[in-house]
């Protein structure tokens, strides 16, 4: 519609040029009617050659001015405001107090997780001496049933060496009666000298068992067993009168005495567990004073069967196979038993201190997880402390303050507002079309209030800003001065369109039959037209893409009489130069 308006004024102008002429003429110009009809045929058009080039378009957009980097400063906790002395427009650095907060809650919670600690790494203590404790006592324990073990084997190795001597006997019986007779003789002497050893290690062994029942009394009477126990049935008299049916007993009384049960047990258990090592060694003793008793009935055993043999031997000498082969038998089972029984008890012993070793280190595994989760709890408290110092975490300007002394700080509000001003981000938006156009890094003017500053493309957004409908571009301003406050509008100037390698002609020079436009080119003084495919234009020139080339006469000025074939006068004058570029702004 523009290019129209500017056909038709120019339309307008030759009608009046032909009008001043044609009065000029019947006022006498020097030329007949006929002659100035015929001069008027010739069309008289301005010219110029194309010229090949590049035309690049700019746009115009309404920025948002924000800093490249801004914080809210918000508190972590709700606090009172002791203290602040930041204002807007202070300039502060990365790590400078901001405010202080009221800080009391916070120290009593640290004094606390403190004494929390204390008191595990004191039961970490107590744990590893009571480790140490069950590790002697395992110790002692191990000593004790090797000894007894050794002596068992002694014990052992005799009464087999009887066995043997007895069956010895009876093969010497077998080979010569009467010398058997006499050996047996010797051998029951031999039998009976054994008794009497057996006599005084039975005796030993049962020293044993009251040695081990003086340290088991004399260690309940030191731990306090009995009055324990009396102690503990008194409480559990005193609750169960308390508790009698049909009687209201007294709260506070009852209470008590519940207490001083509890206490009671307590107080027994841990005495048992205290004489546990003395009954232990007490049942030890026992075993063995039954085990020598037992060996002492064998021998005199061997001693009856030796005579009961001696019996026999004066009878028949199948008598005396018989007897060695009873001898054999009561051999290997003496054999297996003791073995079974010795093995038992050593198991058993060794089993039962390991148990009490890996019990006290349980404990003092328990006793460090609870000093480590302590440990925590004052690490936890340090942090919520550190959170009542308000920081700036970078440097940069206040923006905004939102506190006063005396006010209270809550997470739900910015207390600051921080912004760095040293490079300062321009935001726009573009339609999808111009944002195919654009890249990173491309240069950009920005324009606040007739000030011009350089900026660069630093982001282009992938998706439409659902309130404007607009791709969101960002762009950075390196050199930022006062006048580019936060949150102001500025104008945004870019290259957007931009056509290399075509003819570029002007705007005017183009005209259009349905769509398909076309120009007129000047060949041997006449007008031809020639249709063209045109790209993209401003208000002044337009490029064409086919149809035209630099070498063409292309003629630039509008007459009502142009057409092809047309006569024309030719004026030439200068175009574009070749190879030239042109920007301006897109219409």
């Amino acid at each position: 519609m523009r290019r129209r308006y500017i056909k038709s004024e120019r339309g307008s102008i030759a009608a009046l040029l032909a009008v001043s002429c044609l009065a000029v003429a019947l006022t006498g110009c020097g030329k007949t009617v006929e002659e100035e009809d015929t001069a008027s045929d010739v069309i008289p058009v301005e010219a110029q050659m194309p010229a090949a080039g590049t035309l690049t378009l700019e746009n115009e957009f309404v920025g948002m001015v924000s800093p490249e980097e801004s914080v809210y400063v918000i508190p972590m906790v709700t606090a009172e405001v002791l203290s602040t002395d930041i204002s807007v427009g202070d300039t502060v650095t990365a790590g400078q107090e901001l405010c202080k907060l009221d800080t009391e809650a916070a120290e009593l919670q640290l004094a606390s997780a403190e004494a929390q600690y204390n008191s595990a790494a004191a039961g970490v203590q107590a744990a590893e001496v009571g480790y140490e404790i069950a590790q002697a006592q395992y110790d002692s324990t191990v000593a004790q049933m090797d000894v007894q073990n050794e002596q068992t084997q002694r014990q052992k190795d005799l009464t087999m060496y009887q066995m043997q001597m007895q069956i010895d006997t009876i093969d010497n019986g077998i080979e010569d009666i009467n010398e058997q007779l006499a050996d047996l003789e010797d051998s029951k002497k031999d039998a009976k000298g054994q008794r009497d050893s057996l006599s005084k290690v039975k005796k030993q062994a049962n020293e044993y068992v009251k040695q081990a029942q003086a340290a088991y009394n004399a260690a309940a009477a030191l731990e306090g067993l009995g009055p324990a126990q009396i102690r503990y049935q008194a409480a559990v008299d005193a609750v169960t009168a308390l508790e009698t049916p049909g009687v209201t007993p007294d709260p506070a009384a009852l209470a008590a005495a519940k207490k001083e049960l509890e206490s009671a047990r307590q107080a027994l258990d841990a005495i048992k567990l205290k004489l546990k090592p003395y009954e232990l060694d007490l049942q030890t003793a026992q075993a063995t004073a039954s085990q020598t008793g037992a060996a002492y009935e064998q021998v005199e055993a061997g001693i009856a069967s030796m005579e009961d043999g001696e019996e026999q031997l004066r009878g028949t000498l199948s008598d005396t196979y018989e007897s060695k082969e009873q001898a054999e038998t009561v051999k290997n089972l003496t054999e297996a038993q003791l073995n079974i029984n010795t093995d038992n008890v050593q198991d058993i012993g060794k089993r039962t201190a390991a148990l009490g070793v890996e019990s006290a280190a349980a404990q003092v595994n328990s006793a460090k997880v609870g000093a480590a989760g302590a440990k925590l709890g004052i690490e936890s408290a340090e942090y919520q402390l550190d959170m009542y110092t308000l920081t700036a975490p970078i440097d940069g300007i206040i923006e905004a303050v939102n506190v006063k002394e005396h006010d209270f700080a809550s997470p739900q509000s910015p207390a600051f507002v921080i912004s760095n001003k040293n490079t300062m981000t321009v935001t726009f938006g573009v339609s999808e079309g111009i944002r195919s156009t654009l890249r990173v890094g491309q240069k950009i003017t920005v324009d606040r209030n007739g000030k011009l500053y350089d900026a660069a493309i630093t982001e282009i957004g992938s998706m439409i800003d659902q309130n404007t409908g607009l791709f969101v571009i960002k762009s950075c301003v390196s050199t930022p001065d006062d006048s580019l406050l936060t949150g102001s509008s500025v104008k945004v100037t870019a290259q957007t369109y931009r056509q290399a390698d075509a003819i570029l002609i002007p705007y005017d020079a183009v005209y259009y039959d349905n769509s398909q436009p076309y120009v007129y080119v000047a060949v041997d003084g006449l007008a031809k037209r020639m249709d063209v495919e045109t790209g993209i234009f401003d208000e002044e020139t337009i490029t064409v893409l086919s149809g035209l080339s630099t070498d063409d006469v292309l003629i630039t000025s509008w007459s009502a009489n142009l057409r092809e074939g047309a006569e024309v006068s030719v004026q030439m004058k200068n175009g574009a130069e070749e190879g030239a570029e042109k920007t301006a702004g897109e219409e």
